[in-house]
């Protein structure tokens, strides 16, 4: 006779700028499952407004970490230690098998972008052991669930995401197995349905999510069923485009503000990633001020001192506004206009058809994506999802009672697969879960 169990599960998003960390209590009788409550942010110690920020300080060796998180980030002050940090290291996993990589991804080698979040994923797990598990041994009351991008699983014949399991089951030691892995936009459409973002009456047609992370953007298309809230897949597009390309940029602006010489970068690269966590900081401000008063003429201000190595300092009140923003940035704003182009037409996807565009992930916080998106599609259509940025973390802590329910969608189709992706909208479209349990099922 079956036994009522209690399980954990832990869910980890691992993203390019920041880490977030939730957690989800289950009754499991026989092949059901109950969760008890709603997914919770499960922040640890080392995290900072329920997030930890992606970033480590290597030891002088380069083969074990000093610090991590916030603590690493503040060793960008001191000039000795900066060329020990490393961030944004996410975008390069998989560059070796990249034909025309971007800029961005080629900060590191692959093989860099690996060890760096194995050192940091370590540190984690030990801390999830130490403050959530009293310090217990991992056993079969646990289960943990990473998303991760959904390209790392279709290019290359998977070969990216292979190796990422791989390095994923080898920080929790051979004895423990209960991992799960969801694609970050399974995870969306999850906690998008358990909201009821994807139920409501006023919205008819096709329903477009677009989420904007720290290094990719996804965009997933489909047909909801508005009495289950389903979501009839269609298809979906990516690119190596996120918020973290911002960053950089405005980097460059308060390069130019501080009037550092070019050459003096040049000769001490490691000072752009101090520059780029300001640019990152001014960014959200002002993001967060427009995106509630979008007339604001308000700038913001951040006052920068930087240190190069050879003790030239450099110091200055930051000031960014809207203007200065769209100027240092436009380039990428078309590049997201593009982007949004090409995967309308790639999925077939006629712009009067679509009935709500509905976004998540921390990048379409940015006003100026925000503005694009309601300015072209009207803003009754653009719904931005409630704290968009753990909108994939909360919903991949939900796919362990959808995998015993049979709740749908899938993401099964990569976007180059050839099926019908017509204006109408078919309750008989193929549906099946994609679940991915241990090493595959």
């Amino acid at each position: 006779m079956a036994e009522l169990e209690q399980k954990t599960l832990f869910a980890l998003d691992c993203g390019a700028t920041n880490w977030r960390l939730y957690r989800l209590e289950y009754n499991k009788f026989a092949d059901r499952v109950s969760p008890l409550g709603e997914p919770q942010s499960a922040p640890l110690t080392s995290f900072n407004e329920r997030k930890l920020p992606a970033v480590i300080c290597l030891n002088p060796e380069g083969n074990d970490l000093d610090c991590f998180g916030e603590v690493a980030q503040q060793q960008l002050e001191t000039e000795q230690n900066r060329e020990q940090v490393r961030e944004y290291f996410k975008p390069s996993i998989g560059v070796h098998l990249e034909k025309n990589p971007l800029p961005h991804q080629k900060r590191y080698t692959h093989a860099q972008g690996m060890q760096y979040t194995r050192l940091l994923l370590e540190i984690v797990i030990n801390q999830i052991r130490a403050e959530k598990w009293r310090d217990q041994a991992f056993d079969d009351r646990l289960w943990f669930t990473f998303a991760y991008p959904i390209h790392w699983r279709y290019d290359h014949q998977g070969k990216i995401f292979q190796e990422y399991q791989e390095l994923v089951h080898s920080c929790f030691g051979d004895k423990f197995d209960q991992i799960r892995f969801v694609a970050e936009p399974e995870g969306a459409i999850l906690c998008l349905q358990h909201r009821g973002l994807l139920t409501t009456e006023k919205h008819r047609g096709i329903t477009v999510i677009i989420d904007v992370g720290g290094s990719t953007t996804d965009i997933v298309a489909g047909g909801v069923d508005h009495k289950s809230g389903n979501l009839d897949f269609l298809g979906r597009y990516g690119e190596p485009f996120g918020g973290g390309l911002y960053d950089a940029e405005l980097a460059k602006y308060i390069a130019d503000e501080l009037k550092i010489p070019a050459s003096a970068l040049a000769d001490d690269p490691s000072a752009l990633v101090s520059l780029r966590i300001a640019g990152q900081r001014l960014k959200e401000s002002l993001s967060r001020q427009l995106l509630h008063s979008p007339k604001s003429e308000q700038s913001h201000k951040r006052t920068v001192t930087l240190v190069l190595q050879d003790g030239t300092v450099f110091r200055r009140t930051i000031s960014l506004d809207a203007s200065h923003f769209k100027a240092a940035t436009q380039h990428l704003d078309e590049k997201f206009r593009q982007l949004v182009d090409y995967a309308l037409e790639k999925l077939s996807l006629q712009p009067e058809k679509i009935g709500q565009i509905v976004l998540v992930g921390g990048g379409t916080q940015l006003f100026s994506i925000m503005s694009y998106l309601r300015e072209r599609f009207g803003k009754e259509r653009v719904v931005l999802a409630d704290n968009p940025d753990e909108t994939v973390v909360y919903g991949i802590g939900l796919e362990y009672q959808a995998s015993f329910e049979n709740i749908e969608p899938t993401i099964i189709y990569p976007a180059n697969t050839s099926r019908d992706k017509t204006a109408d909208i078919s309750p008989s479209l193929t549906k099946a879960w994609f679940l991915l349990v241990g090493e595959e099922q």
